[in-house]
């Protein structure tokens, strides 16, 4: 099987990424594709509860957290990591995560 190479920096392309992505035309390295945030809700009540799982762009997740903060009162660091974000409520749980 021959090695396809990366269009950008002519670097064979790892043979597990063209499993997944057979098209790809670029390294993970080059690639534009950014990380993703997301967010868990809970929809629904009763028997009829149920879990969502909402992705974002990374804009759209940092316009989340930075409202997420205001709302907490807290003030928001745009270097801190979504699982730093400490709840000081008991029982409240950050859902936000990194995908």
């Amino acid at each position: 099987m021959e090695t396809k190479k990366c269009v950008n920096c002519k670097e064979p392309i790892h043979p597990k990424r063209l499993e997944i992505l057979p098209n790809t035309t670029k390294c993970v390295s080059c690639s534009t594709t950014g990380k993703k945030g997301g967010i868990t809700v809970t929809k629904g009540e009763g028997d009829h509860t149920y879990n969502e799982t909402i992705i974002m762009e990374p804009d759209e997740f940092k316009k989340f957290q930075e409202m997420e903060a205001i709302l907490a009162g807290k003030p928001f660091d745009d270097e801190e990591a979504p699982e730093d974000i400490d709840d000081e409520e008991e029982g409240t749980e950050d859902n936000s995560f990194l995908i």
